[in-house]
C-alpha cells in the first residue's frame, strides 16, 4: 500500500507531457516537440522562456512552391494559434507572412507558398498569446509557444544539368 501512495505522489508531481506538432512536406512527415516554451507567472508579471538551440529545430526538405500540411493536437487547436512563414520570392528576395489566427478548434492547415516560384525558408506555429507593449505604443501580442521548422531548398529535377 506504502508503494501505490510514493508511486501515486511521484506521478502527481510530474507535468504533463507538452505537444507535439507535425509538419508533412515532399512526402516526408517531421514530428516536433515545441521549440519555445515560456512560463507566464501573471502576478509577477514575468515570462520565462525556454528556446531550443538551432540545431534542435527540425528540417525538412521542399521545392519551389511546394506547400507544408501542419497538424496540431487538441492542446494546440483548443487555444488561438497561428502560422509564421519566410520565403524566398522570384527574385531571391526574403519575405514573411502569417495566417489568420485560428481559434475555431481547428486541428490542420495547409500553407501553400504564394507563387509557384517562392521557396519556404521557416516555417513556425505559435500559440499561447500574452499583452506585451507595442512598439508604437498600446499593447500586442506575443507567442509563447513556438514549434519551429527550418525548410532546406530542394533543387528542381534537371536543375544542375546544362
Amino acid at each position: 500500500m506504502a508503494s501505490v501512495l510514493a508511486a501515486g505522489l511521484v506521478l502527481a508531481g510530474c507535468d504533463a507531457p507538452r505537444p507535439d506538432v507535425t509538419f508533412f512536406g515532399n512526402r516526408t512527415a517531421v514530428q516536433t516537440a515545441p521549440t519555445q516554451w515560456c512560463d507566464v507567472d501573471e502576478a509577477a508579471a514575468t515570462v520565462s522562456c525556454a528556446d531550443a538551440g538551432v540545431d534542435d529545430v527540425p528540417r525538412l526538405s521542399l521545392k519551389l512552391g511546394q506547400q507544408v500540411q501542419i497538424n496540431v493536437p487538441e492542446a494546440v487547436g483548443s487555444t488561438p494559434w497561428t502560422v509564421y512563414f519566410r520565403y524566398l520570392d522570384a527574385e531571391g528576395e526574403l519575405a514573411d507572412g502569417r495566417s489568420e489566427v485560428f481559434s475555431d478548434g481547428r486541428l490542420a492547415y495547409t500553407l501553400q507558398t504564394l507563387a509557384p516560384e517562392d521557396q519556404l525558408t521557416y516555417v513556425e506555429v505559435q500559440s499561447a498569446f500574452v499583452l506585451v507593449p507595442g512598439e508604437q505604443g498600446g499593447v500586442d501580442f506575443a507567442a509563447t509557444r513556438a514549434w519551429r521548422l527550418l525548410i532546406d531548398p530542394q533543387p528542381a529535377p534537371g536543375a544542375n544539368e546544362q
